[in-house]
């Protein structure tokens, strides 16, 4: 007994004398979480430290601050999995980002940064390896409503690429189509990182034949040398209302139609500033495929009402600056608040006396020879036109056959012989014919176009090849 007591005495004596030894040989981890596509930090991120052979326990939780930085105190030596976890991994469809982390003996501090994957791996991962320096587009589709992902769907990306031809070098408009899938989730590859592109989702497909909609069609850019580009599209979901079919009746209950939202119960707010951070006062706010507008006061602040909801374009412009574009999200009976910031400064010339609207096109000018059938954009809104397509309905020298099967609210367009139309944009052939212009342009873009029966009748210029009729889109910056 006296023994054991001596033995039990003599331990608690070592053990202030053991506990420095044991605390020296533990190690504070420490680092920084940063969102690799972006380069900004990732604040308040869960990260997890777990003993390597023990990978089902709960192991050591902490949280970045508001510059992404963490610390783990007091780590034994060992092998662990470190990882983390935040929202935006959930938005780009990813889970937890982990990696091995060896903890030896004797050393006091170690630094362990973590990171999202960086943008060309997750391009190869989402597209495969490739060998040229496109890029990708992802993101989800939600319903603006309640943000339920949509199932059925496109997103459409349009762009302009560059092309050598007998005609030398030339830009060519050109898309690209993705899906949604089951979770709303979509990726769009082959997209050109150098330069603005034009993203718009679309649904109203298989099981949600009878709810039609379409998100805004947004700019958006890459961030330099981040082939990664991250976008939610919203859209606005609503019954559709059947409109007349190519052939002229009524359509079919079976055949809905989508309408094109102007207006509705969606708001926006939020302050513009200048490139140097004051308030921008005296410039105008709208919103792209509606007539509502406002101006801001002398704080750069705006609001505007009235929106109908989705992702849309907002357009900033003033006096001596470039127009600027922003995506915003819109939902019904909500205020978006948004900042929002001028071009870049340009050079401005003194007063100018208009005396006429310049017609770019010559389009004024071949509407008073009376060879061709003439619409322009008062014309085509007056009708509610949905799309170009569907403006052409009563053109003398074509004729509908039947619906687009991936958007029924665009008719096939034919010639009278059931021949293909040529089509040109802004004077530039599009291969893909009254399509390919349906699929780079809402009809609130079109200025006027011009419809000739066949090749011979067209301007020289706009005969292309075969003797099919002949169909000229021009945009408003072609013809006011």
């Amino acid at each position: 007994m006296t023994a054991r007591l001596r033995w039990a005495r003599g331990l608690t004596g070592a053990l202030p004398a053991l506990l420095p030894a044991v605390l020296a040989a533990q190690t504070n981890i420490s680092g920084f979480v940063r969102d690799s596509l972006s380069g900004r930090p990732l604040a308040g991120a869960i990260i997890q430290l777990i003993p390597s052979a023990t990978p089902w326990a709960a192991g050591r939780l902490v949280r970045s601050d508001s510059i992404g930085r963490y610390s783990i105190d007091t780590v034994a030596p060992g092998q662990y999995l470190i990882g983390f976890q935040h929202s935006r991994l959930d938005s780009l469809g990813l889970d937890a980002v982990n990696r091995t982390l060896e903890i030896v003996s004797g050393i006091k501090y170690q630094r362990a940064d973590l990171a999202l994957p960086s943008g060309r791996s997750f391009v190869t991962m989402l597209c495969g390896a490739r060998g040229d320096s496109t890029g990708a587009v992802i993101g989800r589709v939600t319903n603006a409503n309640d943000d339920t992902p949509i199932t059925n769907g496109n997103v459409v990306v349009r762009f302009a690429q560059m092309r050598v031809d007998n005609g030398g070098v030339r830009r060519v408009p050109a898309q690209v189509i993705s899906p949604v899938g089951a979770d709303g989730k979509y990726v769009v590859c082959g997209v050109p990182t150098d330069a603005p592109i034009l993203a718009q989702a679309r649904s109203g497909t298989g099981a949600e034949t009878g709810k039609l909609g379409m998100s805004g069609e947004v700019e958006l850019s890459f961030a330099p040398r981040v082939p990664l580009l991250h976008r939610d599209l919203l859209i606005p979901m609503r019954d559709t209302v059947a409109t007349a079919v190519a052939t002229g009746g009524a359509a079919p209950a079976s055949s809905p139609r989508a309408t094109v939202a102007r207006t509705g119960t969606a708001r926006l707010s939020g302050r513009v500033t200048s490139s140097d951070g004051k308030p921008a006062s005296g410039v105008r706010v709208s919103v792209q495929d509606t007539d509502i507008s406002a101006t801001t006061d002398s704080s750069g602040a705006f609001r505007l009402s009235g929106l109908p909801s989705g992702t849309r374009t907002v357009e900033v412009t003033a006096i001596g600056y470039t127009p600027a574009r922003a995506a915003a999200d819109l939902r019904p009976v909500r205020e978006t608040v948004i900042a929002l910031a001028v071009g870049a400064k340009v050079t401005t010339l003194g007063a100018v006396n208009v005396t006429a609207t310049p017609d770019r096109a010559g389009f004024s000018k071949r509407r008073a020879t009376g060879n061709g059938y003439f619409l322009d954009a008062k014309t085509i809104e007056q009708r509610g036109s949905l799309n170009v397509a569907n403006a052409l309905i009563t053109a003398p020298s074509l004729r509908g056959n039947g619906f687009s099967t991936s958007d029924p609210t665009r008719p096939r367009i034919s010639g009278r012989n059931n021949c293909t139309p040529s089509a040109y944009l802004d004077g530039q052939q599009i291969p893909d014919g009254l399509t390919g212009i349906d699929d780079m342009l809402t009809v609130r873009r079109v200025g006027g176009i011009e419809v000739y029966s066949n090749a011979t009748e067209a301007p020289a210029q706009f005969r292309g090849s075969g003797n099919c009729a002949v169909v000229v889109v021009w945009t408003r910056s072609y013809v006011p």
